[in-house]
């Protein structure tokens, strides 16, 4: 009863959250994506949440190398006090369908947020979290590499995760599948006019953040997808350009971007915590 009640607590915290803004845990999909393919996004882990035989996803993350996973530093910061953190890599079918994904499944033993990152809806919402064990490389499970040092996004962009799949998350019910969708990047300084039309003053910082359409709505990241990675198809493969952070509730509203952590900012940063 007392690990139901601890439980209940977490969710109805996050229920409570300002609405304006969507700092999401649960699970589900992407509004407006589709079933990625098995082995599509080795990099891509589900940051879940074990209590007294309990368990819940709550972000997700990228693998950055063997001992380290790169998320928001909400996920981390929003947490209970009690309770254990896992990632999970090689997952695509969080019901493994058959029996035929082989999961990693490691403690987090330590997690660095951002010095910067004053919790809940801000900038600097970055946090790199280490492994108990090394992740043992395969075709499923593969680290991504970062945008490099003041690179700039523009073009289209890809998420992955597993965030809901309704615009209004509170309640629904999650599929099992690693959802995908195509984005395209809206510039910085027309993400900033949208947004203060939107709801005046916000946390949108122009050189740390990124930020993805389409402003026609019906597409965007959504509660469980938080942490996750945003990437670019390059000559070598995928590369992280952002880290979803924060967006207009319901999720995919028209005329609303969806705002990410703007990786190039922070390369320096996050080698100086994997050291």
């Amino acid at each position: 009863m007392k690990g139901f009640l601890v439980f209940a607590l977490f969710v109805a915290s996050v229920a409570a959250l300002p609405q304006k803004f969507h700092i999401g845990y649960g699970g589900g999909r992407i509004v407006g994506g589709e079933n990625a393919q098995r082995g599509e996004f080795p990099f891509i882990v589900s940051l879940r949440w074990y209590y007294l035989g309990m368990e819940v996803h709550l972000c997700g993350g990228s693998i950055i190398d063997k001992r380290h996973v790169l998320t928001a530093g909400h996920c981390i910061t929003e947490l209970p006090p009690a309770g254990m953190l896992y990632a999970v890599a090689g997952m695509t079918d969080t019901e493994n369908t058959g029996g035929v994904e082989k999961w990693q499944i490691i403690k987090v033993i330590e997690r660095i947020v951002h010095e910067d990152f004053h919790g809940d809806v801000n900038p600097n919402d970055i946090a790199v979290l280490k492994l108990e064990f090394e992740l043992e490389f395969n075709e499923f499970v593969q680290p991504i590499g970062l945008s490099a040092r003041g690179n700039d996004v523009e073009g289209q962009v890809t998420l992955a995760g597993w965030g809901s799949t309704d615009p209004q998350p509170i309640g629904s019910t999650p599929p099992s599948d690693l959802q995908r969708v195509n984005l395209p990047i809206v510039p910085i300084n027309e993400c900033d006019e949208v947004m203060t039309s939107l709801i005046g003053p916000h946390p949108l910082d122009k050189k740390t953040n990124v930020c993805t359409g389409p402003l026609t709505g019906g597409i965007s990241f959504c509660a469980g997808d938080y942490g996750g990675p945003l990437v670019q198809k390059t000559s070598s493969g995928y590369e992280q350009v952002g880290i979803a952070s924060w967006g207009i509730a319901p999720c995919g509203s028209v005329g609303a971007p969806a705002v990410y952590t703007k990786v190039s900012a922070f390369t320096d940063w996050v080698a100086s915590k994997m050291n």
